[in-house]
């Protein structure tokens, strides 16, 4: 693993909207892990899943957990991408304008959706229940097999998994790595990529499991 999940570093902006959860008209949620450090939030104060407000998913995967966890049926577009989102007609201008939107989400991440939402009218309010931070991990098996020339390909699912990836690498196994057909879940990830200089990497034909095990086998 090269992202390690924890509490957020700002517990704030969860007591400032914990009595006000039925009050929003969307509750939006950006990742599986969202939804489950949202539910950890609420069981810690002793509440249940809001009944009030719409749900929306980024991805079919954080919607199934939704789903699991909390019963509901969410909007989730065809993709796990922001863009594909916000093209869906419920976050239209005219279908946002004015409306009250919780994004549940981690610290950081792309701004895209929660200024576009803005911009388009909403009143949008993001609520970070978890942090992404550098694991304590051992890069030496990774490493070894970079050096050995014994990796066929490499997946990468986000730009800050490569990031920290080549964070623990070392000088040589980073360069290893650029021999190595990396193939990626979204055109974003693949722009971080390129961004450190690397060869152009496989793009999946859609961002999903599915998506990925097919890139793989068109190598």
């Amino acid at each position: 693993p090269t992202i390690e999940i924890g509490p957020p570093t700002d517990g704030s902006v969860w007591g400032q909207v914990a009595s006000e959860l039925a009050g929003f008209d969307w509750l939006i949620f950006a990742s599986a892990n969202a939804v489950t450090g949202f539910e950890g939030h609420c069981r810690a104060a002793g509440r249940g899943w809001p009944t009030g407000p719409r749900y929306a998913a980024i991805g079919r995967k954080t919607a199934a957990v939704l789903h699991e966890r909390a019963g509901v049926d969410a909007r989730v577009p065809p993709d796990f991408r922001s863009e594909s989102f916000l093209d869906l007609p419920e976050m239209a201008a005219e279908a946002v304008q004015g409306q009250r939107i919780l994004l549940v989400s981690g610290e950081g991440g792309r701004r895209l959706l929660p200024e576009t939402l803005t911009e388009r009218g909403a009143a949008v309010t993001r609520l970070p229940v978890y942090a992404r931070r550098l694991p304590d991990t051992d890069p030496a098996p990774v490493e070894n097999d970079l050096a050995a020339g014994r990796l066929d390909a490499a997946v990468v699912t986000s730009p800050e998994g490569f990031t920290n990836l080549l964070a623990m690498l070392g000088t040589a196994a980073a360069s290893a790595l650029a021999a190595v057909p990396l193939v990626v879940i979204s055109g974003v990830t693949a722009e971080a990529i390129r961004a450190h200089a690397f060869p152009d990497p496989t793009v999946a034909p859609e961002a999903s499991d599915e998506g990925l095990l097919q890139a793989l086998t068109g190598l």
